[in-house]
């Protein structure tokens, strides 16, 4: 397996590895490599900018590297990282003083990077249709159907109840339904 990607923390220094000399910085980067990817996902999906989600991603990294001894031994990482890729996500977004809503034209290129590329006009239409969503909704949607993951994880990262989690993945799929139902009639 090779090093992290570059999203990985390019800010952090000797000191930060110093506070518990016995790391195993390997261990860690293994751990934490194969959830870089969805967790750009999650990033990409919250902010709808390829380069904040990036920075992130690479914020959340260093903040779950640093807070590594929070972490309960024998538990699984990926809700735990996710959850700290989605609250950095949300501090990105309450700092945000302005949001404009735009189709991205690297978002090609950044779906192609991560292999969800696919150019048909349905797929554009969902993409857009998701924009039109709060953060909270499409946020629920993505953990659920784009990272496949179970309704406990959901609530985990999102912060909330199984049965809260539950329902913003309901009332993210009708608010969906009907984002889409209406651009079809304005065909």
């Amino acid at each position: 397996m090779s090093a992290l990607p570059e999203a990985w923390p390019s800010r952090m220094s000797a000191s930060d590895f110093e506070e518990s000399p016995n790391a195993d910085v390997a261990a860690f980067e293994a751990e934490l490599a194969p959830l870089l990817h969805k967790a750009l996902g999650i990033a990409s999906a919250m902010l709808l900018d390829a380069a904040a989600a990036e920075d992130a991603v690479q914020e959340a990294s260093l903040k779950a590297w640093r807070r590594r001894k929070n972490r309960q031994p024998g538990t699984d990482l990926r809700p735990w990282f996710f959850a700290i890729v989605a609250n950095q996500c949300r501090e990105v977004l309450r700092g945000r003083w302005a949001h404009v809503i735009r189709l991205d034209p690297d978002a090609g290129v950044l779906a192609a990077r991560f292999g969800a590329i696919d150019a048909r006009e349905d797929i554009l239409d969902l993409r857009a249709s998701l924009r039109r969503l709060s953060a909270r909704d499409r946020i629920a949607l993505v953990l659920r159907y784009y990272l496949d993951l179970p309704f406990d994880e959901v609530a985990q990262i999102a912060g909330c109840s199984v049965d809260a989690a539950k329902s913003r993945v309901r009332r993210g799929e009708t608010a969906l339904r009907a984002v889409l139902m209406t651009e079809t009639q304005t065909r």
